[in-house]
């Protein structure tokens, strides 16, 4: 009944995402120091040509007989395009694994059905309802790293291209006072904490909303929010439609992974080697499109088949970086904590070393078969 009540939650976002995207188509903070302001365009960035999706070829791996069953939680959000990659490629099956990937509406119900086993592994934000749980005790053990910012950033911090060409806003520090919203508490709130720091300002400084992406756009689009964070495919999406520009895309998020893939510590104790295989394709696929993945008509295709996504505006986007070693950033992870404590979203009062519930034996082992990067 669950996975019935999910998939029909996953249907109904992905047609909304496709109404709002088809007319688109159609067309740490206080130390972070504060740069000069520079003029901003007002046109969109150039986005590398758009690369239509055909259908992926069929895995070349035969699912085994006794292949062990693993079901695996997912955002249908193209950040997790390694889950989608590795399902569709056959890597699960190579390594004897039968993967059924659940549709969930955010990282916090996942942390939850991974933590009773209704799930096994999950793959989601390390946000604070991820901390929470441990610190509550509950079986939940990161094996694998999620994804990470490049240079351009994949979430910019935007404005109204209307707010852009009549000078309204300039620069990140005139948006003092103004409204700025983010999708949710987490860690979305620290991206946008650093990109205020490069104008001088703070969390403090603005009007802090929340919106999901695509009312976030709407906002812009309407004047209701001055800026907002808006994540990749939809700023690029945002942008096609003259709708808004991107006012900073530059701001030092890189040494964060924001999400990760975590497994049901009994599940862990019982399936050592399920787990490692579940690794293993896991980061052969992130090695599959850190080498241009996201322009392989086939990869956008399983992109798009997980997310409702069109494969089109999947190419142009500015694309993630996954760690191809497998390596999990635990300073990172620590940052993240650190921020969260500072916002007042942790129910608990000692910080928790994020290297108690981290286990890189599974990446260890991956290595050892799939060999360096």
């Amino acid at each position: 009944m669950r996975s019935n009540i999910q998939s029909r939650f996953v249907a109904l976002s992905m047609l909304l995402l496709a109404l709002i995207l088809a007319p688109m188509l159609a067309v740490g903070p206080s130390s972070v120091r504060a740069q000069e302001a520079t003029p901003i365009s007002c046109e969109p960035a150039r986005a590398a040509p758009a690369v239509a999706a055909t259908p992926a070829a069929d895995p070349v791996a035969i699912l085994p007989e006794d292949a062990t069953k693993i079901t695996m939680g997912y955002v249908p959000a193209s950040v997790f395009a390694p889950v989608f990659v590795a399902k569709e490629k056959g890597y699960f099956a190579e390594q004897g694994l039968d993967v059924t990937l659940e549709p969930l509406p955010g990282g916090s119900d996942m942390v939850a059905l991974t933590a009773t086993g209704d799930f096994d592994a999950g793959i989601g934000g390390a946000g604070p309802a991820f901390w929470n749980a441990i610190a509550l005790g509950l079986p939940i053990t990161v094996i694998a790293p999620g994804h990470a910012e490049g240079n351009p950033v994949a979430t910019p911090l935007m404005i109204s291209k209307a707010n852009c060409e009549s000078g309204a806003i300039k620069s990140v520090a005139d948006l003092k006072g103004k409204k700025v919203s983010v999708n949710a508490r987490g860690a979305t709130e620290y991206w946008l904490s650093q990109a205020l720091a490069t104008g001088g300002l703070t969390l403090n400084d603005i009007e802090l909303l929340t919106l999901p992406f695509p009312d976030a756009v709407a906002g812009l689009a309407s004047g209701a929010v001055d800026a907002a964070m808006v994540g990749e495919p939809l700023a690029t999406a945002a942008e096609q439609q003259g709708i808004a520009i991107r006012l900073s895309t530059d701001f030092p998020v890189q040494d964060v992974q924001p999400t990760i893939v975590f497994a049901n510590s009994d599940f862990l104790g019982k399936n050592p080697e399920a787990a490692t295989g579940l690794v293993t394709a896991y980061i052969k696929a992130c090695r599959d499109l850190a080498n241009d993945g996201f322009a392989d008509p086939g990869i956008l295709a399983s992109i798009e088949q997980y997310t409702g996504v069109p494969a089109a505006l999947i190419s142009t986007a500015v694309r993630p970086v996954y760690a191809v070693d497998g390596t999990i950033n635990i300073a990172g992870l620590g940052k993240l904590q650190a921020f969260f404590r500072e916002r007042g979203q942790l129910e608990y009062e000692i910080d928790i070393d994020p290297a108690t519930f981290v286990d890189t034996q599974y990446v260890d082992a991956a290595l050892a078969k799939l060999g360096p990067s």
